[in-house]
């Protein structure tokens, strides 16, 4: 256990919950219907069964969800975010908590990356995955909120789909 005691009993529960309100382990499972015969049993397994490359997506998605909420403020009626509450926890300063909320989301990548490695059985699936944090980490980029804020969004979009940078 580290000095800011990440691994304690309360804190691993905490970010249990708040991963799985994410959504990511359902649209992981939405994602491989959408591929038809191609999936196998073992794939709709490995999607149900909360591996760490889903479950890691969904760490992707919250915290950086919660980052960007905390640089943005909450409503009164929000449950605390996880940024909110490791400094209450932890009777640290902000600065503290997001950068180790941001140390968390770099440990998801790296159990995402390491599914690649893993799983290459399941390698369409686990791109699917990836895709999807991906998806996730250009919607809570530079903590903003593009998600809650779409006009945020707008300037991503372009630069994708109307204005793409020829290669």
């Amino acid at each position: 256990m580290d000095q800011q005691g990440s691994n304690s009993l309360s804190s691993r529960k905490g970010i249990k919950m708040s991963v799985m309100s994410a959504g990511i382990q359902a649209l992981s499972v939405c994602i491989l219907v959408g591929m038809g015969d191609m999936v196998t049993e073992g794939a709709i397994e490995w999607a149900i069964g909360n591996n760490d490359a889903v479950r890691a997506g969904g760490e992707v998605a919250r915290f950086m969800d919660d980052m960007a909420a905390f640089k943005n403020g909450r409503n009164k009626l929000d449950v605390a975010s996880s940024v909110e509450c490791y400094i209450k926890e932890y009777n640290v300063t902000s600065e503290v908590a997001l950068a180790k909320i941001g140390s968390l989301v770099e440990d998801a990548w790296k159990t995402i990356n390491q599914a690649h490695i893993d799983r290459r059985e399941l390698l369409p699936f686990v791109h699917r995955v990836t895709n999807l944090s991906r998806s996730m980490a250009i919607l809570f980029l530079d903590k903003r909120d593009a998600y809650t804020y779409s006009k945020d969004f707008k300037g991503t979009m372009e630069s994708h789909f109307v204005k793409p940078i020829p290669l």
